[in-house]
């Protein structure tokens, strides 16, 4: 049986996740290398669970980073946090969310 949906509904729509990301106490004392392999520990889970993924170093707002991975399930989003956080150096708050507008920049004008 086809799944019925709402008129105007698209069909799988993209859910992206966003990992809101804070150093605990014991993350504020990592060394480089020790946050790198952290990070590459990360990824490696998230392309094992078939995703892509993006972090950003935040200045100024109460989270250090931004992590924005798609191509995952909820199950597999619900698992990356648990990672995230297993090493107890920070702390993860997970929020998804589905595009409602892309803006798409041509030649220094919008689109």
């Amino acid at each position: 049986m086809a799944a019925i949906h709402p008129k105007g509904a698209v069909k799988d729509e993209v859910v992206t996740y966003f990992f809101l990301i804070r150093h605990t106490e014991k993350g504020t004392v990592q060394s480089a290398a020790q946050k790198k392999k952290g990070v590459n520990d990360v990824t490696k889970v998230v392309k094992k669970e078939g995703g892509q993924c993006n972090l950003y170093s935040t200045r100024g707002a109460p989270f250090d980073y931004v992590s924005v991975m798609t191509g995952i399930t909820t199950a597999a989003a619900v698992r990356i946090a648990a990672e995230i956080e297993t090493r107890g150096t920070v702390k993860a708050t997970l929020i998804s969310g589905i595009e409602i507008m892309a803006a798409r920049v041509i030649s220094g004008t919008s689109a």
